[in-house]
């Protein structure tokens, strides 16, 4: 959509008064709350027609510090008829996405799809070079940028306004944490429980009937334990030392629930790469955000809402990393660089054939981090992973997999009361010598099996290696690392042997340094077809 400072009426207005709702997409669980304290009638509406009317009262009682008073996910764009001004906002967590582009005469695009903007005059399509290093290191674009130039992210708990006084930047919410001393581990419990009850009771209106995924973990386990969910849906493999589908099967039973293994085989997967980046948008080389896509597909046709279990890992401590937080503390400048981080400059230097130093993702990572080193190692590791990790790939994941699929999903943890427990939960509460999720799991505890509650993560496995090793499926990453794409990035010597010695073949270059990595090769391959498949789909083939 396209906003233009002195245009005084929108295409679709929404509202009443002096503002105009011009774009929309959300889920608002304080809806009830915000009805009567903003006097907005909502009887008799869709869950779209109040959560609109209420976002516009909102805007009219607090203006740009609205987000501050809403408990949801939301993205959310407003025309100020009064000050002539386009006003643009994101929720705190980032669980919805909000895209914006200055033209070169100063008109302002939005859209909360990137896509919005490929027909609108004055949007040039270009390639933001400088992050393709930053795609090779994360497997997934971090910050507010794109990988198309000029084209950025609202800041979760941020605004961004356009008027006669140009473009402006401010902030409703800033990422905090605020431990509290006082309380047991029984205590927190107690909260997280209560909280999860509230959450799942606002997620859903009396008329929707919610499913949810369902792994062999505590997360998802703990949801379906607690929710009115009435199936479990699994992601499930032929190869059962990557499939959690038996323990799952196992927990639906146990909470004499409905319980169905979605299989995803390798064909599926291959055959939904290019369906994949383009509902994306953007590269991904998530091989299980792929396999849920997939799996997303197949659960659509079956069902209309499911839960899912983001947020937990990244609010109380999930991932294995975070065993030794104090590691990642030495040296006068400490960087986190998050668990997906696989190529380091003297790597991204090696297979790329335009590196940028002055784009180094030590310097992002640092910065991106330095407010959070007032905390202990812990809560500092937790605050880049927010600002990072879990905005930028697990929350894109899944607004992504939800739009390309038509599958409603939705996330009980990514309520502002849970996730204010994590902001005020002591780090000894969230990972020890006792495990991970240690609060979370006692307060799931008492509504699953022990062997439920503690059970150790997988992280969702898939097979992909096997798959991709094998001739029946690979032609077209062969095909990729020889295509004009690949030359016109790629050092071709270098990732053509990174592909030999993934595929078993004598390298050309760098024997000793391939074999060092030989449990990495397939990653180092995957991230780069990834880029070269979504940069021939959005470039090339477009």
């Amino acid at each position: 959509m396209v906003y233009d400072v002195g245009r005084k009426k929108a295409k679709h207005m929404k509202g009443s008064g002096m503002v105009e709702l011009r774009a929309y997409e959300g889920l608002i669980r304080n809806h009830v709350e915000l009805a009567s304290e903003l006097g907005v009638s909502i009887e008799g509406c869709t869950r779209r027609e109040r959560e609109e009317r209420l976002v516009v009262a909102a805007y009219e009682r607090w203006g740009r510090d609205m987000g501050a008073h809403i408990n949801g996910q939301f993205a959310i764009v407003l025309y100020d008829l009064a000050a002539e001004e386009l006003f643009l906002t994101r929720d705190p967590l980032g669980a919805e996405l909000l895209f914006y582009y200055r033209t070169g005469d100063a008109r302002l695009l939005y859209g909360t799809q990137i896509a919005d903007f490929f027909d609108q005059p004055g949007f040039v399509r270009k390639l933001n070079r400088d992050l393709v290093q930053f795609y090779l290191a994360f497997n997934y674009i971090p910050g507010e940028e794109t990988l198309f130039d000029g084209v950025c992210k609202v800041e979760p708990g941020g605004y961004v306004v356009h008027g006669p006084n140009g473009l402006g930047f401010g902030k409703f919410w800033e990422l905090e944490f605020h431990p509290d001393e006082s309380k047991t581990l029984d205590d927190w419990a107690d909260e997280i429980t209560d909280a999860m009850e509230a959450s799942l009771h606002d997620i859903c209106d009396a008329d929707e009937t919610p499913d949810s995924f369902l792994s062999g973990g505590v997360d998802s386990s703990y949801i379906l334990a607690k929710s009115r969910a009435k199936t479990g849906y699994c992601v499930a493999y032929q190869d059962q030392r990557a499939s959690e589908e038996a323990d799952a099967r196992a927990t639906a039973a146990h909470l004499q629930r409905n319980f169905e293994g979605i299989e995803v085989s390798p064909e599926d997967f291959f055959a939904t790469v290019d369906e994949f980046l383009l509902a994306y948008e953007q590269p991904s080389a998530d091989v299980a955000g792929l396999s849920l896509f997939c799996a997303c597909k197949q659960v659509a046709k079956k069902s209309t809402l499911c839960f899912s279990g983001e947020g937990a890992d990244e609010f109380f401590a999930g991932y294995s990393v975070y065993g030794r937080p104090w590691r990642y503390r030495l040296g006068p400048k400490p960087v986190y660089y998050g668990s997906t981080y696989i190529l380091d400059p003297s790597e991204q230097r090696r297979f790329l054939k335009c590196y940028n130093p002055n784009r180094s993702t030590r310097d992002f990572m640092y910065k991106r981090g330095a407010k959070g080193l007032k905390y202990d190692p812990l809560n500092w590791m937790l605050y880049v992973e927010l600002r990072s990790y879990f905005e930028a790939s697990i929350l894109f994941n899944s607004t992504k997999i939800a739009r390309g699929t038509g599958l409603d999903i939705r996330m009980p943890y990514c309520d502002l009361r849970i996730f204010d427990i994590a902001l005020r939960m002591p780090s000894r509460f969230k990972a020890g010598k006792e495990g991970n999720k240690i609060a979370l799991r006692r307060a799931a505890s008492r509504v699953l099996p022990n062997e439920v509650a503690y059970r150790r993560k997988l992280g969702f496995p898939v097979p992909v290696r096997s798959w991709l090793a094998d001739p029946a499926y690979n032609a077209d990453i062969r095909r990729a690392f020889e295509s004009p794409v690949a030359a016109e990035f790629f050092n071709v010597d270098e990732i053509r042997s990174l592909l030999d010695a993934f595929e078993g073949r004598k390298p050309a270059k760098n024997a000793l340094w391939l074999r060092r990595r030989k449990d990495q090769l397939w990653r180092y391959v995957w991230v780069v077809y990834t880029f070269i498949r979504w940069y021939e789909l959005f470039f090339e083939q477009r």
